[in-house]
């Protein structure tokens, strides 16, 4: 049979349309890719884009379908009895997903972020394998159960995309297995109570400069309206600024972003800070830092809003936004494992951990409105048992 060259033809170059997208979408995201980028990245005419795919939004789409069907894949083969064994398998197979596939994963992780189905779609994957670690587990439970297992391995992902290393280390593996099953406590310790009862105020700032009132009007829109869709012009009006004043104090939309961020850094390090000095066991103060991050980010849901969207509209603000509070973590788990108040573990390994719990944390209680922020001390109260003694603490309350 003769080879059609036509077909041939066709069938390559729909190839170079999908391969040049599929980088292109992982690289600048969904609002950051055009039409005239694929085809040039392909090496072919706009026009011929059109005898393959209707708009940007059919191309992305076949992309973003294949993307979780891979993430689904993996998900589906983990398997195991007994749950260290399932957490394990949970864990090495994310993690497959994470470095076997680098344009897959980012475009999937983005597409969480902009759209709520995809966003349901993996948390309906997450919580089959849930159910498969804590049998009977009501919706309240789970979600919480979710935070623990779960948040660790997604934000060493996040984390090590944002610096672009896809590389996986057994002691990576092992230290979050061990911390997901073991928990961190050494001696049946028992929680101080007034790590429950801390106190949060809302910040004070005066917005007396022009600076700051183009500050507080940029948080106000980029938490309502989304970074994208504002627009300098939009933050001078709400300022109540003339639109030129803006270029006196800022060199572009990407600036104001990057000192809000980092201004939200310095502020939830030193609240979290000021609530957790008054506990001398670190284990108390790990759990007050829990309730006084979580307490901080619903007094100010747009700062939460803000930080999520830097990750996508300029990675390198996001790296350092987590550096920050990496580095800041760092010091006082080694002295709570050199004091025998922690199991032994990697302390960058456990602090990212520790980190990946607070983060989707807030993105189901502050982002997603999951939950109720009366039931606060309910949730952290059960995550509290989960940190200390890992997920037999749950065990007895499932059968």
């Amino acid at each position: 049979m003769r080879r059609d060259p036509k077909r041939s033809d066709g069938k390559k170059t729909l190839k170079n349309f999908l391969n040049a997208a599929n980088e292109l979408f992982a690289t600048y995201g969904y609002y950051g890719v055009s039409i005239p980028m694929i085809a040039r990245k392909a090496c072919v005419k706009n026009a011929t884009f059109y005898q393959y795919f209707n708009d940007k939004e059919s191309i992305y789409q076949q992309l973003l379908n294949h993307s979780f069907e891979k993430f689904q894949t993996l998900m589906n083969r983990v398997n195991g009895i007994e749950p260290d064994q399932v957490v394990r398998s949970f864990i090495e197979s994310y993690f497959e997903f994470f470095s076997a596939n680098k344009y897959s994963y980012k475009i999937l992780h983005e597409a969480v972020y902009l759209r709520k189905t995809v966003f349901r779609k993996v948390e309906k994957t997450l919580n089959r394998i849930l159910d498969r670690i804590v049998p009977k587990c009501d919706e309240e439970n789970r979600m919480v159960l979710r935070w623990f297992i779960t948040g660790p391995v997604r934000f060493v992902s996040i984390y090590k995309s944002l610096h672009d290393d896809y590389d996986v280390d057994q002691k990576l593996v092992s230290d979050l297995v061990q911390f997901a099953v073991r928990g961190l406590d050494t001696n049946d310790h028992r929680l101080n109570k007034e790590v429950f009862q801390i106190d949060v105020q809302p910040l004070s700032i005066e917005v007396i400069s022009t600076r700051m009132k183009l500050l507080q009007a940029a948080e106000k829109l980029f938490g309502s309206r989304g970074y994208r869709n504002t627009m300098i012009n939009d933050i001078t009006r709400s300022a109540g600024v003339a639109s030129g004043t803006f270029y006196v104090h800022f060199d572009s939309k990407e600036k104001v972003l990057e000192e809000l961020v980092m201004s939200t850094n310095r502020n939830m390090r030193i609240t979290i800070s000021t609530a957790i000095k008054r506990f001398s066991d670190r284990r108390d103060a790990e759990i007050a830092g829990f309730l006084a991050f979580l307490k901080f980010f619903m007094l100010h849901s747009n700062m939460y809003l803000i930080v999520r969207q830097a990750e996508f509209f300029n990675p390198a603000i996001s790296r350092n936004y987590y550096e920050k509070i990496l580095n800041s973590y760092l010091p006082p788990l080694e002295k709570a494992m050199k004091e025998g108040q922690f199991k032994e573990f990697s302390p960058n390994n456990l602090a990212l951990a520790l980190m990946g719990i607070g983060h989707f944390m807030g993105e189901d209680l502050v982002v997603q409105k999951h939950g109720s922020a009366q039931r606060i001390n309910d949730y952290l109260s059960k995550l509290a048992n989960l940190i200390l003694k890992g997920i037999p603490s749950v065990l007895s309350n499932s059968d």
